[in-house]
């Protein structure tokens, strides 16, 4: 029974894999759709901030990942360094148009505005 299992576990993954593709890919692209001119400045703004802290958030998870091997160690000193590098980074990539986070908040936040003034 074992035997079975692993076998079919990198099918069942790999057919999970594509389907969760799928799925992003399809929310990615109805986000895109949504009209610039129809946002609210403040509701964009804070749906960029959002994307940043969540770039951010990456980062510093990644980073925590990394070894370090203590031969070149540039103490607190780096560590500040590095997580003011990664706050910069984040708000660049997320004011560059970022991940697609904050087109699927400004879709989702925004309709919901607009169901709300015409009630």
């Amino acid at each position: 029974m074992n035997d079975v299992k692993s076998l079919l576990l990198p099918v069942t993954a790999q057919f999970n894999q594509q389907y969760q593709n799928q799925k992003l890919g399809a929310v990615l692209t109805s986000a895109k759709t949504l009209p610039a001119d129809k946002a609210d400045p403040k509701l964009q703004a804070a749906c960029v901030e959002m994307e940043s802290l969540f770039i951010n958030y990456l980062f510093k998870e990644m980073r925590a990942t990394i070894d370090k091997s203590g031969f070149i160690s540039g103490g607190r000193a780096e560590e500040i360094f590095t997580s003011m590098l990664d706050v910069e980074l984040s708000r660049k990539i997320s004011g560059a148009g970022g991940i697609g986070l904050s087109a699927i908040l400004l879709e989702k936040l925004g309709g919901r505005e607009n169901r709300n003034s015409t009630k």
